[in-house]
């Protein structure tokens, strides 16, 4: 397989077309990061980035890795040409005609662009709560307001207008980005305007409550053609203020003290990924996409004081750092640690709680 990290691919879904480029720091970013794809590849596997130095590929070879190879584009696509897999971050009509031609990226239709915006996190979500029947899975998983595609001005400015306390987002957009928190009646004027925009640009935005957030988590499915949705685990993160990437834990549970209170039912887990996966089949996502999915959910507290979880926050059907950070999560083994992006140098730091860290790209 080759491997190829292409995060602005949201961007370019939006753009629909074969000619998007990532602004000049997106650009570098990926470049920058692009070695992140060694953790998901296998050591028969390509990567399309600049090989890490020696230091760096050594330190993980004595946890594990097996290192893949480092290659540039021209020889991913001549690899590609003779039966070579491309496996990018995310799928696009971009990704697919720089690497694979003209008729890969033909065959990616309309039905894909919409798979892979928001409106797929609504309906999962919807679907979700459609086939929630036991009343203590009510009691634990329903909210009392769902995410609304919004399609007019007018509905934008009286969703907004209702309450002092929403979360608007685009279609498309990743990591938090896209999206505006309105926490106070200051906000909602600059949010409407924001979005109207993106309502004439894209025909619609998403809106929905904003909840009192105890922890964020990542419920990690794989999809294959034709296959019912396999759970692989859940992953925890941490997101910052604005609800963009903050940090990736490593060997720490923010739930397990909610369990072990008697504040969350042990078996949370199981019945949520259940849920989810049978949402997934459910919407036929395995006719037109086979990969990865990662869905950010949340432990929320209620008015009354109780915890609930909302199921899907956001469903990336792609890759995403909770892939990233469960295999090396996998490589480090028994530790807690966290690591994440800075955004002053655009490196990938890696931190343990003792307080010793460094780069790790």
């Amino acid at each position: 397989m080759i491997f190829v990290y292409n995060p602005t691919c949201e961007m370019a879904v939006q753009k629909d077309t074969v000619n998007y480029y990532a602004p000049p720091k997106l650009q570098e970013f990926e470049q920058k990061l692009a070695p992140l794809m060694m953790f998901l590849a296998g050591k028969d596997d390509a990567v399309v980035a600049q090989r890490p130095s020696d230091d760096i590929i050594a330190f993980w070879q004595t946890r594990g890795l097996e290192p893949c190879q480092f290659i540039d584009r021209d020889e991913a696509r001549r690899r590609i040409a003779s039966g070579e897999h491309l496996k990018p971050w995310g799928m696009s009509r971009e990704v697919l005609y720089r690497f694979c031609g003209k008729d890969a990226a033909n065959s990616f239709t309309d039905s894909h662009r919409k798979l892979f915006s928001r409106l797929s996190s609504v309906e999962l979500d919807h679907t979700a709560r459609s086939l929630i029947r036991s009343e203590a899975d009510k009691e634990l998983f329903n909210t009392d307001e769902a995410p609304v595609v919004i399609s007019k001005a007018e509905d934008l400015r009286n969703f907004i207008e209702a309450d002092s306390r929403k979360a608007i987002k685009t279609l498309w957009s990743a990591s938090g980005r896209g999206v505006s928190l309105v926490t106070c009646e200051s906000f909602k004027q600059a949010a409407i305007d924001r979005f109207s925009a993106s309502i004439n640009k894209d025909g619609a935005v998403v809106g929905e409550p904003l909840l009192d957030r105890v922890t964020d988590f990542a419920m990690l499915f794989e999809i294959k053609k034709g296959c019912k949705a396999k759970y692989v685990g859940k992953n925890f993160y941490v997101s910052d203020a604005t609800g963009r990437f903050g940090k990736e834990l490593i060997g720490i549970d923010p739930i397990a003290p909610l369990t072990s209170d008697g504040k969350l039912p042990a078996d949370w887990e199981t019945r949520a990924s259940l849920l989810l996966a049978d949402a997934m089949d459910k919407l036929q996502w395995n006719t037109l996409y086979e990969g990865p999915v990662g869905v950010d959910s949340m432990i929320y507290r209620k008015a009354d004081g109780s915890l609930g979880i909302r199921l899907c926050i956001e469903a990336n059907l792609r890759h995403s750092m909770g892939n990233i950070n469960m295999r090396i999560s996998q490589l480090l083994g028994s530790c807690a640690a966290e690591w994440s992006i800075l955004s002053t140098d655009e490196k990938c730091d890696f931190y343990l709680c003792n307080g010793v860290g460094g780069h790790f790209l």
